[in-house]
């Protein structure tokens, strides 16, 4: 009889109401944690651009968004085993149980907040996130370019723009005229010198979200083009327009595959893959040119890491729901005083996940495995260990 003492639907809004709050904490906590790595850069540009405060915040504003599918999975693990571990300390969990209220009975709360915010972070993966990449961005380079035209000093090199060192004997006309002009262009494949007699730099807006570029109009000079592996060439030119920001951006903030939505990031993939049959027949044949075999050997790198990112878009909402689930397996504990270092363990499980992950990760940049294997093969070990610990729970008074 005293199994309907307490109503199921009330012990399900306490252990939901007790999860939030933690979760949303923790969630803020992961954010500005990984905003801190960003925000040296941002300062950066900020102090040498000049810009206004609302500006700061938006450029805030996006990076944190794109931030919420690492977070989210981090804080759904640890706010579940905080959250577990005040209830069983509490003896909460234990009056529950003395209710006749089984585990099963008791996770239910969690497995449908687990559900919603699956759901959410799955929304926001195929269109925001992505769109928020792309506006940081965009942001970036509008920033970056601001100064552009009138950093350029004469006689002095300049090396703002990434992989590029310009240098001009004459500067005049607000940086925008040069001449002698000199640029040295470092790529994965060697180096471009490239000299000139006169130059004028072209400011353009590319694309729909009107991401800025720059180009260079060169006059009377010529290319000198070191290639590894390669014979030296030059080539020369009476006009030539060298693209100095090319609706592109800075390295080392987000990647153009995770700019791009769900959908768009699958038509990436399905045209590469249908590209690399192609070449590949054409090798069998042995009609392959040499420019061709090039560009087999660049689609088969850059497709692994666009079918990392889509699988793990799919493999982030999964990741929430077995994270909380390993949470509530950790979290109980068996009364007071008796502890298993719930947090301990979560952090070792961490360790151990990412470790796996990013393992994988390179291997099947290497093509040595296929991509979702490597994404889904640590959450499908989370299930296990999940499993085993929730099996293990001790639920005798």
């Amino acid at each position: 009889m005293l199994r309907r003492v307490l109503p199921l639907t009330i012990v399900q809004r306490y252990l939901g109401a007790h999860f939030i709050a933690p979760f949303v904490f923790s969630t803020l906590f992961f954010v500005v944690f990984l905003l801190t790595f960003q925000m040296f850069r941002i300062i950066r540009i900020v102090t040498s651009k000049g810009v206004d405060i609302i500006t700061v915040f938006e450029l805030m504003g996006h990076i944190a968004v794109s931030f919420l599918p690492m977070a989210i999975p981090l804080s759904a693990l640890f706010a579940m085993i905080f959250t577990l571990n005040k209830l069983s300390e509490d003896s909460e969990i234990v009056a529950m149980r003395s209710f006749g209220l089984k585990k099963s009975r008791l996770i239910l709360p969690f497995i449908f907040l687990s559900l919603l915010i699956a759901a959410m972070i799955f929304v926001l993966n195929r269109n925001l996130i992505p769109h928020s990449k792309t506006m940081f961005k965009n942001t970036i380079i509008q920033l970056t370019s601001r100064g552009n035209m009138t950093d350029i000093k004469s006689g002095q090199f300049f090396t703002e723009i990434p992989n590029i060192t310009l240098f001009a004997e004459n500067v005049d006309e607000g940086g925008v005229k040069l001449n002698e002009v000199f640029i040295l262009q470092k790529k994965d494949i060697g180096e471009h010198i490239i000299f000139a007699k006169r130059g004028a730099l072209i400011k353009q807006s590319l694309g729909e979200l009107r991401t800025p570029g720059m180009r260079l109009h060169l006059e009377e000079g010529n290319i000198v083009k070191f290639s590894k592996g390669e014979e030296t060439e030059k080539i020369l030119f009476q006009e030539y327009d060298f693209p100095v920001i090319s609706g592109g951006g800075l390295p080392g903030f987000v990647t153009k595959d995770s700019m791009r939505s769900n959908a768009e990031l699958k038509a990436v993939i399905n045209e590469r893959r249908a590209e690399i049959n192609k070449l590949e027949a054409l090798k069998a044949k042995g009609k392959i040119s040499p420019e061709q075999e090039n560009d087999l050997n660049d689609i088969k790198k850059y497709l692994p890491k666009s079918e990392i990112e889509f699988w793990t878009r799919y493999n982030t909402p999964i990741q929430v729901i077995l994270f909380m689930f390993l949470g509530f397996s950790l979290g109980i504990k068996r009364g007071r005083g008796k502890t298993k270092s719930s947090g301990s363990l979560g952090m070792i499980f961490l360790i151990s996940y990412y470790v796996l992950f990013f393992g994988g990760v390179s291997l099947a940049r290497k093509g040595t495995a296929p991509a979702y294997i490597v994404v889904f093969l640590p959450t499908f070990i989370t299930f296990i260990l999940g499993a085993r610990f929730y099996q293990k729970l001790d639920w005798q008074s």
